[in-house]
């Protein structure tokens, strides 16, 4: 029996790597502080949380985390936020997901820091119904443009349900887009990951997706940028000055002036 969809309030936002392939385009600056259309990377991804009805960020932090967490309690996004720590941010990101774990709710979103939307999409997951035995949902691009698909997660699907995911995945019918609403059953997946394999988050959606617990919501034709390389910072700057929604509105409304300096350009 389907389960009635109900209203999630707290996202979770890996913020903690060290985004080693934006090269010196980064010029020191931690990765989640990036400027694009004149705000953080870590502000767009407050302001679509906010737009999507959250109430409460949990930004997990790494990477000169002490910088990142300064520049966010400049900002006035109205939402609580409460930071952890990975202590080894050289770690995959499911590592990251899995220190967060105390703070997670019963239900949640997961975002990706580096992941920039022409509007939100959140949302879409939130009216997702989830079936008794379904422990999540993930954001799919069956049509993706302008997207490194040597780099980028594929997934396969039997209709709305997830059969496998994997950057190496032949055939594939859609690209993992990097937001999720998960349940806490995500974390016990991380941990069932094999030893020999990188615990990503990637690995535990594997995981979710052998047990049949993994359903897809289509994008449906919404642009995006996963902030990779310096030309994604030349795309994300392109797609959030275009944008006219909300979304880029509220992140144009966070301080950029939390890079004690000037704001750093792609």
């Amino acid at each position: 029996m389907p389960r009635t969809a109900v209203a999630v309030h707290q996202t979770i936002i890996l913020a903690a790597g060290v985004g080693t392939r934006l090269g010196s385009s980064g010029h020191g600056v931690p990765k989640p502080l990036m400027t694009v259309a004149g705000a953080p990377l870590i502000a767009h991804a407050l302001a679509h949380a906010v737009a999507s009805g959250c109430r409460e960020a949990i930004i997990v932090i790494g990477h000169q985390g002490a910088r990142v967490r300064e520049a966010v309690e400049t900002m006035t996004p109205a939402i609580r936020i409460r930071f952890v720590t990975n202590p080894d941010p050289a770690t995959p990101n499911g590592q990251s997901l899995l220190v967060a774990e105390r703070l997670a709710a019963e239900r949640f979103f997961l975002q990706m820091v580096d992941h920039l939307f022409a509007e939100p999409v959140l949302p879409r997951l939130a009216a997702a119904r989830l079936n008794v035995g379904t422990a999540g949902h993930v954001v799919v691009d069956r049509a993706p443009v302008n997207l490194d698909l040597s780099d980028a997660t594929k997934v396969r699907l039997a209709a709305d349900r997830v059969t496998a995911i994997g950057k190496g995945l032949e055939p594939w019918d859609a690209i993992d887009a990097g937001c999720f609403i998960l349940t806490r059953a995500v974390f016990a997946a991380l941990r069932s990951v094999p030893p020999e394999e990188p615990r990503t988050v990637s690995s535990a959606m594997r995981q979710l997706a052998a047990a049949g617990a993994l359903r897809a919501s289509e994008i449906a034709g919404v642009r995006w940028v996963d902030v990779d390389t310096p030309d994604d910072c030349l795309e994300a700057e392109l797609l959030v000055s275009s944008s006219t929604v909300a979304l880029s509105e509220a992140a144009s409304k966070a301080d950029t002036e939390v890079l004690s300096g000037a704001p750093l350009r792609p």
